[in-house]
């Protein structure tokens, strides 16, 4: 039984070509992009499951809050945090720190600029990073390297690197480090290394103070393994009492300072704490695109009930004919439901050989590094198409089929179907797609708008390097040594015809905040304000406006000393009116002056508005008062180069030639500001790009369902369009009769769309401080377009029959 069942759905898939080849692509795709989103929300979703004891393991996360504005939560922790919770709590087995810094490497004569990341000594005992090497002795030695399979190659090329040297500067000092083992680091992790040394190190960085009593320097992430069974919560309330002892102060301990515990499946998706060491990805994103997967394999359903169900005319006499030679319903709607079965499956393979396929693609769409598994993961996901393509929707048409009264088709009056449910259907499927195109234009527009948007600076042709500062020294020393760097560079390259202009910085754009000082002012309320450190050229090359007062002057001694200048946010702050003349409200800063009010610039990305800021040649000026510092983007100073617009390739290679002449072999590294610019919006760009995919996916899928309709509804309507011929009709009347229908489901489906669009978008712009106001402009485009699509899809059905020879349809007749 099941064999013929088998042999009748291939034969009538196989006599009904077209359709069945629309319903195979329509369902293909719809599994096309269901898979692939899969994989994405799957890859978002398991961060750093590939660890055996994750469900134990918990980052430390601490929060004081000291009153108004005062309140600061950290996903870095003190250095003493993790050996204090070891040796406290018996619950916990295991503690594990792990930072990075900067640091020059020495592979042979050739220096590069690495970042080295420190990680405690049970590491691999407690995270299960893939590695080719003795796990257990792995970071036990203080000259133990790790390198990643990337970091191998780039070193050591095709040789084994096991048992290689190369040497890390350590301060003042170069160490050399033996390659004890090459790792794997996945993709989906939230740790991630290239140079992976031993925390036995930290005393070749650190003083002994920060590594043991320091507890308000907070610089590693701190990872903890608890045994099995225990309840985090229950642990974490049994804290206050011995930092009590260590910090002193019982209701300092209960109310300002609170260490809690993360855990680590959770760290990717977390947009409530800080970021660590590793960025995370906001959970909207995975929500959004499992949304769109959802709504094209929906759309792909639409087409293939309303299409299964438009054949059920051809296929009324053989449902009457089998019913009267004896066909049970339940006979006929297990047939029905197997045709669906077979095009499901048909469709589910085709779909993932695309899938695998076009991976790589979707992955320089999707910034990630997926793989195809084949896994308990695909198996599922097939197994959830198949039940809902080809038995839940398959249903509905074969209880239809099933359904029709045999005297009543053997008497020739063919059932017409239920038109008002596939009009219902066909709506809902534009609906779906005119929502996704519109939604579409606006993420467009709303990302052009962050690329044209005036930041306040011109971000055109500048180059950013880093200067390479020795270690060794205090932070404050580091940064004015960087500047007198910068000051032999500018000599070098001031006479370069390709060079436009050069000027030192302490924070470049687009690679984290800039250094934030806290402090009270004279008012006793608490502030903070951003701080750049710069020399006299930083206005002028970054072509900034000043909104009052003068810029930074070498021919004013002072300036150095005493001047400041802050942006317009900073005057906004303190509801001045004229800033010139005025000093940093707070008691503890040395004499200075504000000489200048820079017009508001955007040195921070466009989610957020602009914050207060103060610019400076002289650091001093602006620590002097702080309470509180937090550095994310490291200050050490940078040169800002302009090269001439049509001359970048010879420009780069002077900087270059430049930078070997003062730095010897050491690697030269640079990067541009607006591309740096553009990566903060790396994730809503990537989003558009998968919209985008999506939508174009969506539309054909919905021309291919509505083009099969043009083409069922025109056998229905042969006669009648061949009588209103005969009656005197043209060709253009027809063509305007038989398109109205579809020309008024299209608008009413565009009205029906909008507030879905409206509704759907406003969240999504919210994110951004600087965005695009909705226009209706953007909906009679989308409406446009919508109709464009649609008439293209049935007009070639439509032109066909109403050219057809009215002689040709009514001589049987």
């Amino acid at each position: 039984m099941l064999k013929n069942y088998l042999t009748i759905a291939i034969r009538t898939l196989w006599r009904d070509k077209i359709h069945s080849a629309i319903l195979v692509v329509g369902l293909s795709l719809g599994v096309l992009c269901c898979v692939l989103i899969a994989l994405f929300v799957n890859d978002e979703w398991t961060f750093d499951s590939f660890h055996a004891k994750v469900d134990r393991i918990y980052r430390v996360h601490v929060r004081e809050d000291w009153g108004e504005k005062q309140l600061f939560i950290n996903t870095v922790t003190p250095f003493p945090m993790g050996p204090v919770l070891k040796e406290n709590f018996p619950q916990v087995i295991s503690q594990v720190r792990v930072n990075n810094f900067g640091a020059q490497v020495m592979v042979g004569s050739q220096r590069f600029n690495e970042q080295v990341t420190i990680g405690g000594l049970d590491l691999f005992d407690v995270f299960d990073f893939p590695l080719q090497g003795d796990r257990a002795s792995a970071l036990r030695g203080q000259s133990n390297v790790i390198l990643s399979d990337r970091m191998a190659t780039k070193y050591f090329g095709s040789e084994n690197p096991i048992n290689k040297v190369l040497s890390i500067q350590l301060e003042e000092r170069f160490e050399d480090f033996t390659v004890k083992g090459i790792a794997e680091v996945p993709t989906n992790s939230s740790i991630t290394f290239d140079l992976l040394i031993s925390e036995l190190n930290y005393p070749r960085l650190y003083n002994q103070r920060t590594l043991t009593s320091a507890w308000f320097n907070v610089i590693p992430e701190t990872y903890v393994l608890l045994q099995e069974g225990i309840n985090p919560a229950e642990l974490t309330a049994k804290f206050p009492a011995v930092f009590r002892t260590l910090l002193g102060e019982e209701d300092f301990v209960n109310s300002k300072y609170a260490v809690n515990l993360q855990p680590m499946r959770a760290i990717h998706l977390d947009t409530s704490l800080p970021v660590g060491i590793a960025p995370v990805s906001d959970p909207k994103y995975s929500f959004i695109l499992a949304a769109i997967a959802l709504l094209i394999l929906f759309v792909a359903c639409i087409n293939f009930v309303t299409l299964s169900v438009g054949r059920s005319l051809h296929r009324a006499k053989e449902v009457g004919i089998r019913k009267v030679v004896g066909a049970q319903r339940g006979q006929l709607i297990t047939q029905f439901i197997g045709e669906s079965v077979v095009i499901t499956v048909i469709s589910i393979l085709v779909g993932l050989v695309v899938a695998r396929l076009s991976l790589p693609v979707f992955n320089d769409l999707a910034g990630k590094q997926l793989e195809f598994p084949f896994n308990g993961f695909l198996v599922a996901t097939v197994f959830v198409l198949l039940t809902v393509i080809g038995i839940v929707t398959g249903s509905y048409p074969a209880f239809v089929l099933s359904s029709f009264r045999p005297i009543t088709i053997l008497k020739g009056a063919l059932p017409k179907g239920k038109q008002g449910f596939r009009k219902a259907l066909v709506g809902v499927q534009l609906v779906l797609s005119i929502f996704l195109i519109s939604s579409t234009l606006i993420m467009r527009e709303q990302l052009q708008f962050l690329q044209s948007k005036n930041l306040g600076f011109n971000k055109e042709q500048l180059a950013v390097v880093q200067l390479a500062v020795p270690q060794g020294q205090r932070l404050p020393q580091r940064i004015q040594l960087g500047f007198d760097i910068g000051e032999q560079f500018k000599t070098e390259l001031s006479s370069y015809a390709e060079i436009d202009a050069i000027c030192v910085s302490a924070h470049d754009f687009g690679n984290g905040s800039w250094t934030n000082i806290g402090y009270t002012d004279d008012g006793g309320v608490y502030r903070n304000f951003n701080l750049n450190i710069v020399d006299e050229d930083y206005i002028p090359v970054l072509r900034m406006e000043m909104a009052s007062g003068r810029n930074f002057s070498d021919r004013n001694p002072s300036d150095k000393r005493r001047s400041i200048l802050v942006n317009e946010a900073f005057v906004k702050e303190y509801g001045w009116t004229d800033a010139i003349g005025k000093r940093i409200p707070g008691k503890g800063f040395v004499d200075h002056e504000i000489i200048g009010v820079v017009k508001d610039f955007n040195f921070t990305s466009l989610y957020t508005a602009v914050p207060p800021l103060v610019i400076v040649e002289d650091a001093a000026i602006a620590l002097s008062g702080m309470e509180n510092i937090n550095i994310d983007n490291s200050p050490i100073p940078k040169l800002m180069i302009r090269i001439k617009a049509g001359q970048l390739t010879p420009g780069l290679d002077r900087i270059k030639e430049a930078w070997q002449k003062l730095n010897g072999s050491e690697e030269f590294a640079f990067s541009f500001v607006d591309e740096a610019l553009n990566q903060q919006y790396r994730n809503d760009q990537n989003l558009g790009k998968m919209v985008s995919l999506a939508t174009a996916l969506a539309i054909l899928i919905g021309s291919l369902g509505l083009y099969a309709l043009a083409s069922l509804a025109m056998q229905t309507r042969t006669k009648e369009i061949s009588i209103r011929k005969v009656m005197g009709a043209t060709v253009n009347s027809l063509l305007l009769l038989i398109s109205k229908d579809y020309v008024v489901l299209i608008l009413a489906s565009l009205v029906l769309s909008i507030p879905l669009t409206v509704w759907t978008m406003k969240g999504w712009l919210s994110s951004f401080e600087y965005r695009i106001t909705i226009g209706w402009g953007i909906f009679l485009l989308t409406g446009a377009v919508a109709l464009a699509i649609a008439m293209v899809a049935i007009g070639y059905q439509t032109l066909k029959t109403a050219s057809t020879e009215p002689a040709k349809t009514l001589r049987n007749d």
